[in-house]
């Protein structure tokens, strides 16, 4: 069994984690919503425990995206009561109760199938790209960068560099014929000395052409001659 803990680093998390590992399952810590649709867009999980605390911050700002994702797994919500030194669980749903985190796991999470959300086929492709804040391009602006993964609806792109959720950004694929800027919309992202993972952001496509579309999935594409010169300079590119 495999348990995602979506909760900040301290004392509470420390707790959580003792708890969750005297069911014998293995635990996955991530430290807020962002980095939590990284998780479970990789790996399954039978079930989630979420700090109360760091859902409620999530909240303000990813109020659909938290509850898309909820709704899909077994949920436990989870606080620390320091004066009682005690961890307090309940059950999210339309079966709510009360009980001993060890207890609502065994009966929530134990006999539920691992799942993850991923509705695209990854790839492990390195494309070259260079990442923009605007449409415009700026040289000096750009970020250089590679995807980590693809899929026919979004990549992963490495960046130690801060973004929001929620926010658009542009790229241009360089190892790409086709050159028209693909606009994009943070999903997630994972912040650079958060956990022993690559930082980066994940985005979704929000235009792109049919032929970018297909090269992504295509490395081989013919419609990329690989005797074309590409004029970097143009690109912003060195």
């Amino acid at each position: 069994m495999r348990i995602l803990l979506v909760a900040r680093p301290g004392d509470a998390c420390t707790q959580y984690e003792q708890a969750i590992r005297q069911t014998g399952a293995m635990v996955d810590k991530v430290a807020s919503i962002d980095s939590f649709f990284g998780a479970v867009t990789h790996f399954a999980y039978n079930g989630l425990v979420v700090d109360i605390q760091t859902k409620i911050r999530a909240l303000n700002d990813h109020k659909d995206l938290v509850y898309s994702i909820l709704d899909r797994f077994p949920v436990i919500q989870v606080n620390f009561d320091r004066r009682g030194n005690r961890v307090r669980a309940l059950l999210y749903g339309h079966h709510e109760r009360t009980g001993a985190l060890e207890d609502l796991i065994r009966e929530a999470c134990w006999h539920s199938p691992p799942r993850k959300l991923r509705s695209e086929e990854r790839k492990p492709y390195h494309y070259n790209v260079l990442l923009s804040l605007s449409p415009r391009f700026h040289p000096e602006r750009l970020i250089r960068t590679v995807t980590m993964d693809v899929s026919r609806k979004g990549c992963f792109l490495f960046s130690s560099a801060r973004f929001q959720v929620g926010a658009r950004v542009w790229m241009r694929i360089v190892d790409f014929y086709d050159q028209t800027p693909i606009s994009c919309i943070i999903r997630h992202k994972r912040k650079w000395g958060e956990a022993m993972v690559i930082p980066g952001i994940g985005v979704a496509f929000e235009t792109i052409t049919d032929s970018q579309r297909e090269s992504l999935m295509n490395p081989n594409n013919p419609a990329d001659d690989p005797n074309l010169i590409l004029n970097l300079d143009r690109l912003g590119g060195t």
